[in-house]
């Protein structure tokens, strides 16, 4: 019977999209990923730009994010995405938000990863949770530049960490021009 479930368990994916994400990447996809801690959490902090939802009329220049560069040259995704579904699940008073987001032609950086569609988390603890409280299901349709990169989890498991920008002309000037610049220091 426990042989049993375990393949069953092996075989059938349960959960979100992540979760099926993680099923099949094996243990040798993981390895070799940073893990998301330190600097890391700074860069792709699981945050929505609140100039991107509209809470700031005049948010601060793409230029004057002292990350933007290094998102765009170390994130595996760099893309117009615009957010299809947002569900939320309710555990007792908490919440978390799934934002299932898919790649808008052409991206702005070669890919690193196959995927054009993702599921972004944010859970009460990520920087994103009060806009997403407060915006809720107008995410749907909204789009945004995004940041996303592969790191590997405490449990070696597939995790996705992100940061959404306004989807405006400024911020995908900027984000050109730091891929080309990132393209031309490499060796």
């Amino acid at each position: 019977m426990r042989l049993a479930l375990a393949v069953v368990a092996a075989v059938v994916p349960v959960g979100c999209g992540a979760d099926l994400e993680r099923s099949a990447m094996s243990a040798d996809a993981i390895d070799g990923l940073p893990i998301w801690e330190g600097h890391a959490l700074e860069v792709f902090d699981d945050n929505i730009e609140p100039a991107a939802v509209g809470f700031s009329l005049e948010g601060p220049s793409p230029r004057s994010d002292r990350f933007l560069r290094e998102r765009a040259q170390t994130a595996d995704v760099v893309a117009r995405v615009r957010v299809s579904t947002v569900t939320v699940d309710m555990v007792g008073e908490r919440s978390t938000y799934h934002l299932g987001v898919q790649v808008i032609d052409p991206p702005l950086a070669t890919p690193r990863v196959p995927d054009r569609a993702f599921e972004l988390h944010i859970r009460p603890t990520s920087r994103a949770f009060g806009i997403a409280k407060a915006v809720d299901a107008r995410l749907r349709g909204l789009t945004f530049i995004a940041f996303i990169r592969r790191f590997a989890g405490e449990a070696g498991e597939l995790e996705f960490h992100w940061h959404l920008s306004p989807d405006t002309a400024e911020v995908t000037a900027a984000v050109k021009e730091a891929v080309v610049l990132g393209e031309l220091s490499a060796p």
